[in-house]
């Protein structure tokens, strides 16, 4: 286990610590954002490197542990060898944090645990604190970007260009748990998942099953390997419209760690706080000691994205001032490349580096959009959410 139950971040914490440890940290951080109830969305950067990982903890307001690990990892990695992991400080990684993606809801998730004496139990799951101010799901707001924090985000995610982004949550375990343990209902401890979906590129399905593996050795929990929201086939088209499916489209390799954790309050947390530094510290050295992979695999990502869309000359985007302006805004916040032509028209060149995102958003009738319609879990586009009429040229 790592350290002493006595450390505070083996207990459940408030927002006001979590700011606290943040700015006390001694690491260059940023605010990257405001809450509806106007609290910082924080954004942390340690070492220099030209792999660069980005850590997403705390998107949930319900899973305290990933974003205790977080704040755990910035003293961690203030000492050689952290934790006897084999680097001694970060040479070729450039790790990017947000340590608390989801402000509001984690605050209301420790008040109202407060309020129950921090006591465990399978009842304090508390929708509301799952989610955000808004009452949205954090993590179904990665196409459309309605929120402040998934703007945030997503902005974070651009300005960085990660080669890997490590998303990290807890579970709830069915059943009455607890009382009952996790292993009476679900049969797991710990989750973890590569990217196996349909139309991912092949070099960043393979460098994230790879590092899922490595971290399933390392960790003190058996975990349960498992692809996220996958269906019967082995590479399902998958709703993207979540950090974890959405990302690798638009250039990273992810995993996805879980613990059981939503409900248990202070109840096991050491051992859920360890998970996660077990998992960002093996992603790290893998990272240090395969550097090559990374870069590679970022090129191989560039090269499909051209050629995914050859077909396409482009979209031509109409509508009125108001909603092109709302085009653009969501547009740019995805990091795909325009031009506004006219007051009413935009047009978006194919191919671009975020071509595929680019085809999510804008073709329905491309086979991965029919596919969700026919699943009815999607399709994604921007004529969905605003007035506006989508032509697609092709050549």
């Amino acid at each position: 286990m790592v350290g002493e139950m006595a450390n505070p971040l083996f207990h459940m914490i408030s927002y006001e610590d979590v700011e606290k440890i943040v700015r006390a940290s001694g690491w260059e951080y940023k605010v990257v954002g405001k809450t509806l109830l106007g609290r910082d969305i924080f954004h942390i950067k340690v070492g220099n490197g030209n792999v660069r990982i980005l850590i997403v903890a705390g998107i949930h307001g319900t899973e305290p542990a990933p974003v205790n690990a977080s704040l755990l990892l910035l003293k961690l990695l203030k000492e050689e060898y952290p934790m006897n992991y084999n680097f001694k400080t970060l040479e070729n990684v450039e790790l990017h944090i947000i340590p608390l993606a989801n402000p509001d809801g984690f605050q209301r998730n420790y008040e109202l645990f407060k309020a129950k004496d921090f006591t465990p139990h399978w009842s304090h799951v508390w929708e509301e604190a799952r989610r955000n101010a808004n009452g949205e799901d954090l993590n179904r707001d990665f196409m459309y970007l309605r929120q402040p924090e998934t703007r945030a985000i997503h902005d974070v995610f651009n300005k960085v260009d990660p080669h890997l982004v490590l998303d990290l949550h807890e579970f709830y375990a069915k059943g009455g748990c607890p009382p009952k343990w996790a292993d009476e209902t679900e049969g797991f401890l710990s989750t973890i998942t590569d990217t196996p979906y349909n139309w991912v590129n092949e070099s960043i399905r393979i460098i994230s099953e790879k590092i899922a593996k490595e971290i399933g050795r390392a960790l003190p929990w058996k975990p349960k390997m498992r692809h996220f929201m996958a269906e019967a086939q082995e590479f399902p088209v998958v709703p993207n419209n979540v950090l974890g499916t959405h990302f690798p489209f638009e250039g990273a390799a992810k995993v996805l760690i879980e613990t059981w954790g939503v409900g248990l309050a202070n109840y096991l947390m050491t051992d859920r706080v360890s998970v996660h530094l077990h998992a960002i510290l093996t992603a790290i050295e893998f990272a240090e000691k395969n550097p090559e992979k990374f870069i590679k695999m970022k090129e191989d990502w560039e090269k499909e994205e051209i050629k995914a869309c050859r077909e396409y000359q482009g979209f031509i985007i109409r509508g009125n001032k108001e909603e092109l302006n709302k085009v653009e805004n969501l547009l740019t916040l995805h990091g795909i490349e325009m031009t506004r032509k006219e007051k009413d028209l935009i047009f978006v060149p194919m191919p671009q580096k975020r071509g595929k995102i680019s085809i999510l958003l804008l073709d329905r009738y491309h086979w991965y959009n029919q596919e969700l319609e026919k699943r009815r879990r999607g399709p994604f586009t921007i004529d969905k959410i605003f007035d506006v009429s989508i032509e697609v040229s092709k050549g």
